[in-house]
């Protein structure tokens, strides 16, 4: 897919501020308010197809999109100083950054921020917005049947918690009650709070979010629009702390163990090897020979598993000493990271744990880096 050109990026936010512009056949100008509304939707437009480009790998077109629609926004926002201000830094700030990767989240977090302003008021309560009683029944009757069944969440609690169809009548009617109590509906909750009502359970973080995940599908099912679905998970969000007793399993395991993390190291060594700006052989110096790659592949698998969590001890040397002469450059190494990062997302590794190890990785950058921009 070609990059889209600047002037058709333009010619798109034009047509998505619409008829804010005034004509001979519309001479009222915009208020403000309604000009705040439009510039978010703009926003939350470019933001949701540069997340699609993004997810799927193509970095540099989502960096377009994010930078054609910051610029169209840009001067609409002299009556929010604050956030005009926010946006001109980002522009900098992201000028002065090398990767497409890095780029867009400085210019995500600034459109991110338009959306949040702009966003027009949203009509009724949330319990209303997801459609009253008998959507919410719907959802939950589902979302229950889904969870039940799922071994990630461990609904039964190892068995412990067996439910007929009267118990299960009733736990649905009760968290109904739950989502009109946090959404404005008219239905009370009455059980024990959350903290109460799951002590000793032992929930683990890792079933809490499989149960999160299990709720956005049904959701998703049944086409709740996905504003409503953030705000909503958002609020179920809040309940974690009082829900979650179990320790989170290693990052280790949450990456799938050695298997797993085996074949995001291959990948990932076979992407950086065949790029230039990461420059893995350095210029020839290193050549990766096939003894020599299975030599790398088995080191960094332990070192991810060292700094993980994992059973597989480390035995090379520590960073500084295998890297040193070596003349690797801030972009090199931003380079490699960023091929890390897409094998990671091939294999659909959860974005927290990409970000939980792409930050481990980042603290050996002072170690490996000579040659700095």
């Amino acid at each position: 897919m070609r990059p889209m050109p600047v002037k058709l990026l333009l010619a798109f936010f034009l047509v998505a501020l619409g008829s804010g512009l005034a004509t001979a056949a519309d001479p009222a100008p915009l208020s403000r308010a309604d000009l705040d509304k439009r510039a978010g939707l703009a926003a939350f437009d470019a933001v949701s197809q540069g997340v699609e480009l993004f997810n799927n790998d193509k970095y540099d077109e989502c960096l377009r999109v994010y930078e054609g629609a910051i610029t169209i926004l840009r001067p609409l926002f002299d009556h929010h100083p604050e956030l005009s201000k926010l946006i001109a830094e980002s522009i900098e700030k992201s000028k002065g950054l090398k990767s497409s990767t890095d780029k867009a989240f400085v210019l995500r977090a600034a459109l991110d921020e338009v959306i949040k302003l702009s966003a027009a008021k949203k009509a009724g309560t949330l319990w209303q917005r997801l459609g009253g009683e008998a959507a919410v029944k719907a959802v939950i009757h589902d979302f229950v049947g889904v969870a039940a069944t799922n071994p990630k969440v461990n609904f039964s609690r190892d068995g412990k918690y067996k439910l007929d169809d009267k118990g299960v009548a009733a736990l649905e009617s009760m968290l109904v009650d739950l989502v009109s109590h946090v959404t404005g509906g008219p239905r009370k909750y009455t059980g024990r709070d959350m903290k109460t009502a799951h002590a000793g359970m032992k929930i683990t973080e890792d079933e809490f979010n499989a149960l999160a995940g299990d709720l956005l599908t049904t959701l998703k099912k049944y086409k709740v629009p996905q504003s409503e679905i953030d705000e909503l998970i958002a609020i179920i969000g809040t309940t974690k702390i009082e829900i979650v007793e179990g320790k989170k399993k290693p990052l280790w395991d949450r990456l799938g163990g050695e298997v797993a993390v085996k074949a995001v190291v291959a990948e990932f060594l076979t992407t950086a090897a065949k790029d230039p700006k990461a420059n893995i052989d350095r210029n020839g110096n290193y050549p990766l020979t096939k003894e020599r790659s299975e030599r790398v592949l088995q080191l960094v698998v332990e070192f991810v598993s060292s700094a993980t969590g994992g059973p597989v001890k480390y035995s090379g040397r520590d960073m500084k000493n295998t890297h040193v002469g070596m003349k690797i450059t801030e972009d090199e190494f931003n380079a490699a990271a960023g091929h890390l990062v897409a094998a990671l997302k091939k294999f659909k590794v959860p974005q927290p744990e990409i970000d939980e190890l792409v930050a481990i990785v980042s603290t050996t950058a002072k170690d490996m880096i000579e040659v700095k921009k």
